[in-house]
């Protein structure tokens, strides 16, 4: 057998069905792993032992005395809650010294179900400071760093959950994101990070701004681990009247290779505006073109006909920022990292107009693309333009053109997040400097089974690959 932090969430669940391993074992060795790199990873904000060990124990007798040959889908299995949402007992800090850290007093929605489906919470990681960077830097503690190579960043704002996942902190792990904040990070550090539908996983609060275009979601080492996860917390709940509507997925059956007759796919590495990227990034692209099209899919190059998307989502994430956390850090300035300072500032100076420009571009936005998914099923784009840069890099220049170093990490990923499409981060090789390469597959709203379709056979072609980062 291999190491246990090797293990996927679907060996773990063969392992304690045969009894050789006990979700005691593995969460000792877990934390054992977590003790030795956490020093130098800074993946965890709050780490939660004692119940954790808790949690095992009882999955571990339920193992042992089931009454039933299906026992829950995440019966003893380890994952993390990235710190900007609530788990019963643990303080929800969201990267800031301006939050309360008094335990939080009941799980979100989707955490409720994964306590029910018998997930073991290790503990809550990093992030941004109320998710608000492309980095997961903040001012309680060092960034967390790459397990690929501690001087580059993990990304953000999911940074911890993404580093977790790289450094095999367990197989399962929650993240937010509000324009690549899952995508970003799993590209970064090679893994595979999965944006559902927007609102399909459902929330008991949803706020301003940014929340009508954030969503969570998941990241895992291997897309089957990744829809295990999803399928549990996905699903629409009357507890939140805005939640995503539509009959259930079976997302692990998804998850299989299959053929992709008559799935039209585009592929492009433009975005109706100079969205340029590294050469080898480029190459992988057209790799995952010519895989979909060996199984089946009829694969063009194609653009979809759209103005920069980063000429809305700013003004969106600096509303978002200022309605969601403005009253909270009001006589807390000084507390606050210079990001978030220039976030609530901007949002604070909007007008109503400026706001109501932005939704009704959004709107147009929305509209052109699902045209333009008439024609279409899949997008197949980069999910980043580059690799992992480093620590603090300012990053004004991609294969000869240049950029905004604001928008650098995410000139491909907030699209879906404005359409609320699904969007796969998957995993391509590593670069020519050892960082982690990463494709992305993105479909219309609610067509979630198409994108891991898609995904599947690219991960069954080896793009899913995701070896055990040198950390």
């Amino acid at each position: 057998m291999s190491e246990i932090h090797e293990l996927s969430a679907q060996e773990l669940r063969a392992a304690y069905d045969s009894r050789s391993l006990s979700p005691i074992e593995v969460v000792e060795a877990l934390f054992d792993r977590i003790d030795r790199l956490e020093p130098s990873l800074h993946a965890f904000i709050t780490r939660t032992r004692e119940s954790a060990l808790s949690q095992a124990r009882v999955a571990a007798r339920e193992w042992r005395f089931r009454e039933s040959d299906d026992p829950p889908a995440l019966l003893g299995i380890p994952l993390t809650i990235k710190d900007l949402v609530d788990v019963q007992g643990s303080p929800t800090t969201m990267g800031s010294l301006a939050t309360s850290r008094e335990p939080a007093e009941r799980d979100e929605l989707f955490v409720e179900r994964l306590r029910d489906a018998g997930a073991v919470f290790l503990g809550k990681t990093n992030t941004s400071e109320f998710g608000l960077a492309a980095q997961t830097m903040n001012r309680l503690g060092a960034p967390t760093a790459n397990p690929w190579n501690l001087e580059r960043t993990a990304g953000g704002s999911s940074g911890g959950a993404a580093a977790a996942c790289a450094a095999r902190y367990g197989p399962l792990h929650h993240g937010t994101d509000g324009g690549g904040s899952v995508r970003l990070p799993a590209a970064y550090c090679g893994v595979v990070g999965i944006k559902p539908t927007g609102r399909r996983i459902p929330r008991r609060v949803r706020g301003a701004g940014m929340s009508q275009i954030s969503t969570d979601g998941v990241l895992a080492r291997t897309l089957k681990d990744a829809a295990l996860m999803l399928g549990v917390m996905a699903g629409e709940d009357s507890r939140d009247p805005v939640a995503y509507r539509s009959e259930p997925i079976d997302f692990m059956q998804v998850a299989e290779p299959s053929v992709l007759d008559g799935v039209r796919v585009a592929w492009t590495t433009q975005l109706g505006w100079p969205t340029p990227c590294e050469p080898e990034i480029a190459k992988r692209v057209a790799e995952a073109a010519e895989v979909l099209q060996a199984a089946g899919a009829k694969v063009e190059s194609a653009t979809p006909p759209i103005r920069d998307p980063n000429e809305v989502f700013p003004t969106l994430s600096a509303v978002g920022a200022a309605a969601n956390y403005g009253r909270l850090c009001i006589g807390r300035e000084d507390d606050l990292s210079d990001y978030t300072r220039g976030s609530l500032r901007r949002g604070a100076g909007l007008t109503g107009v400026q706001v109501a420009e932005a939704y009704a571009a959004q709107d147009r936005l929305k509209r052109q693309m699902d045209a333009w998914f008439d024609d279409y099923d899949v997008l197949l784009t980069p999910t980043s333009a580059i690799a992992a840069p480093r620590h603090d890099e300012r990053i004004e220049e991609i294969a000869g053109t240049s950029v905004s170093p604001w928008t650098t990490s995410i000139l491909y990923t907030p699209l879906a997040n404005l359409i609320q499409a699904p969007a796969i981060a998957m995993p391509a090789g590593l670069g020519s400097e050892g960082s982690p390469l990463s494709v992305q597959i993105a479909a219309r709203e609610g067509s979630d089974a198409m994108a891991i379709r898609c995904a599947a056979v690219l991960e069954d072609a080896g793009f899913g690959a995701s070896p055990a980062a040198p950390v």
